[in-house]
């Protein structure tokens, strides 16, 4: 029966049908348990992103149940933060792009008039009509991405009002987020135990491999999921401040928007940049200038310190790489998609390289 049955395996067409089986089950059984393991894996997640935290408290000396409950009460004062910023930002936004007409209405004026100012040679009646339509297509442009960006802050404080709300309504009720909160709470506390008993889950002889692929998983997806907060929270703070510091109304919470945005490479500044820009407006051409700076400063500082020196020594991914995982994920899974584009490219490029360029496979055929 064992030799018939070996026989049967050697066929590579039964073992792909087997394969595909197995996949297909696994779809199924995790479409089925899904709200389950949403709860288990935000949990886990939260665990893991915040286990640094804890283990730099445990380094000053503090027991591991009080650097828990330090980083539970730093969660609940972002969540605040952020909460009374977002509110904010989704008031300013919408007085912003109510009053954009009024806003832009200079500059088309002045544009119009250069050419005359300058004694060149004045611009055709034929190509006037054109410009206008120009303007008002910008017009229309400008004011079509702050209502779209009102409606995504308004859909994440639709719930409670604040982000707390959010993330009830993302885990499907109160209970589901209790639960997570408190299975985050354990699993912050005894992940490294966790972690050798999962591994002891494995046979014997694999569990080397395993632990290796943990190891990678963890430098190359956790590395660049933590560093790319650290880089957005750096970023957020460098724009606020600079804003601050020129005078652009709303500095807090336009730094808020470029750290939040930032956790999705090459965003943040450019989601964040086009308010400040139009809020730096109403205080002039100077101040407009500046913000201009600001923003300028803050990217480049990302993409040639922060984002190599922090985030590009976990992910080393090429640039294109990283904007296609964030286009494909996006348009597969929206903002999460978005989100884990980038980590999962990274996760998948450490299996290309380490596993499947060695394997029988890749060589053989």
């Amino acid at each position: 029966m064992r030799e018939a049955f070996a026989r049967v395996w050697e066929n590579p067409y039964v073992r792909v049908l087997v394969y595909l089986l197995l996949f297909f089950l696994l779809y199924r059984f995790l479409a089925r348990t899904w709200p389950a393991l949403s709860v288990l894996l935000t949990a886990f997640t939260f665990a893991y992103l915040a286990h640094p935290v804890v283990r730099f408290f445990e380094g000053r000396r503090l027991p591991r149940a009080l650097g828990v409950v330090l980083v539970y009460l730093l969660l609940g004062l972002f969540l605040g933060l952020a909460s009374f910023l977002a509110a904010q930002t989704v008031l300013e936004l919408t007085r912003l792009a109510q009053e954009l007409p009024r806003l832009l209405e200079p500059l088309f004026s002045w544009l119009l008039s250069l050419p005359d100012r300058a004694r060149a040679v004045p611009v055709p009646e034929a190509l006037k009509p054109i410009l206008a339509e120009a303007s008002r297509g910008l017009q229309g442009l400008l004011q079509g991405f702050l209502e779209t960006l009102v409606r995504w802050l308004q859909g994440l404080l639709a719930q409670g009002g604040n982000l707390l709300g959010f993330l009830t309504s993302l885990l499907g009720g109160v209970f589901q987020l209790l639960t997570a909160l408190a299975l985050s709470i354990y699993f912050l506390y005894d992940l490294p135990r966790l972690g050798r008993a999962a591994l002891l889950a494995f046979p014997e002889p694999y569990q080397p491999l395993v632990a290796e692929l943990a190891h990678k998983l963890d430098r190359s997806v956790g590395g660049f999921v933590r560093g790319q907060l650290l880089v957005a929270f750096l970023v957020g703070l460098m724009v606020g401040v600079g804003l601050w510091l020129v005078g652009v109304p709303l500095a807090a919470s336009l730094g808020f928007l470029a750290g939040v945005f930032n956790l999705i490479p090459f965003v943040g500044v450019i989601v964040s940049g086009v308010p400040a820009l139009l809020l730096a407006a109403t205080g002039g051409w100077v101040k407009v200038l500046l913000a201009l700076l600001v923003l300028w400063l803050a990217n480049q500082i990302e993409g040639n310190l922060l984002g190599p020196l922090i985030v590009g020594r976990a992910t080393r991914l090429h640039p294109v790489t990283a904007i296609a995982a964030i286009l494909l994920g996006a348009t597969l899974f929206g903002l999460w998609g978005a989100l884990l584009g980038v980590p999962a490219a990274a996760f998948l490029k450490v299996l290309l390289e380490d596993y499947y360029k060695a394997s029988r496979f890749y060589r053989e055929g």
